[in-house]
């Protein structure tokens, strides 16, 4: 007499029927009643009665994901999870899995454009800084930044500034409060684009903005004011040019859509970066010296933001180099970390995985320490 297929191969194999049952045994030997069906690729699980103690609807439904993904079914898109008790439907799960949405380059799910977005700004940031003709080209927007920075500060004080891509940053000497409320309705009216349109990180940075242009303009002294402004040409070199790389993942309001310019600011910023990142880290090797002085005075010129910070607000030269060290490196792990959180985001199958994973953990973890 032959022997009865194989279950779990045929399952395998698209079968209906076995998938169903290969999933109903795996309930049944983890001590769960439930009800499977499975149709238009979507596998149907219904939770029926209590379920173990301490196992939260998160913590089930990681269960179930990893014990899906295991039995390596074909054809599986969606994983639609329902908790019963009697009649009553407790909570309820959807989760996509295996299916791959369409290819937009412009898009902000994309998971292909979000892996290879940031190596590919390394790469262009490369030859920008070692292509003579492309550090020629890159140079006014590398200044601009630079500029932006004392400009930054200064606009966050409630002072006019105009920040110019030769090496030179107006800045008026008395507040103005047509700034601090021009600056403070601009980001009202993007709280309110961001809430309109459900764009959730959006909403408390424009806050935090808002409090730290209060605390700024009306409460931070006139002097430390001014060290900032003057430390912020090269930071930021540094802290703009990440803002401008972490955009890139970050949709913005219709109104203010973004979505094709956001890759030549990727390749711009991730130029300026890495410029300053290697000058100050060549610095602290002693392979380059301080930059002493202005672009339009040269090395002499007293004016120099480095100069200052020795000479007016008493820096050492120590610490001028590892401040702008350590906030280069910090920058670079930020954006290190940002990577990996959106690479695995836009990849709901992965991220999910990732999440079970160590929520199963953690209770594990839970579990040890309750019964000790």
């Amino acid at each position: 007499m032959p022997a009865s297929p194989d279950p779990l191969a045929l399952a395998r194999a698209g079968d209906s029927q076995a998938i169903v049952r290969v999933v109903r045994l795996e309930l049944l030997r983890r001590g769960w009643p439930a009800q499977v069906h499975f149709a238009d690729n979507t596998l149907h699980i219904h939770l029926l009665g209590s379920l173990p103690q301490g196992l939260s609807p998160p913590g089930v439904a990681a269960q179930l994901f990893l014990m899906v993904k295991q039995l390596r079914i074909p054809r599986l898109e969606q994983l639609e999870i329902r908790a019963f008790r009697g009649s009553q439907l407790l909570w309820q799960r959807s989760l996509r899995l295996g299916s791959q949405p369409r290819w937009d380059r412009f898009s902000f799910d994309s998971w292909t454009v979000n892996l290879w977005a940031y190596p590919a700004a390394v790469v262009v940031a490369l030859l920008v800084n070692n292509i003579a003709l492309l550090q020629v080209l890159h140079l006014p927007w590398h200044i601009w930044i630079h500029e932006l920075g004392h400009a930054t500060i200064a606009w966050w004080s409630g002072h006019r500034a105009l920040p110019l891509p030769f090496g030179w940053t107006s800045i008026s000497s008395e507040k103005d409060p047509f700034v601090y409320f021009g600056i403070l309705f601009l980001l009202a009216l993007l709280f309110k684009s961001a809430r309109e349109e459900q764009i959730q990180w959006l909403q408390p940075l424009a806050i935090v903005l808002a409090l730290l242009q209060f605390y700024m303009t009306w409460l931070m002294p006139n002097r430390t004011k001014e060290m900032l402004i003057t430390f912020g040409s090269v930071g930021g070199e540094f802290y703009i040019s990440t803002f401008l790389i972490a955009c890139f993942y970050l949709r913005l309001p219709d109104r203010w859509r973004w979505d094709f310019w956001r890759f030549v600011v990727l390749g711009v910023a991730a130029s300026s970066l890495w410029r300053s990142f290697w000058q100050w880290h060549s610095i602290q090797k002693g392979l380059a010296p301080i930059p002493w002085g202005t672009l339009l005075g040269g090395q002499g010129d007293a004016a120099g933001d480095m100069n200052r910070l020795v000479y007016e607000f008493g820096w050492s030269q120590s610490q001028i180099v590892q401040t702008y060290k350590g906030l280069g490196n910090g920058c670079v792990l930020f954006l290190l970390g940002l990577y990996a959180l959106f690479g695995l985001r836009t990849n709901p199958e992965m991220w999910f995985s990732l999440q079970a994973r160590l929520m199963l953990w953690v209770g594990a973890l839970s579990g040890l320490r309750q019964r000790r």
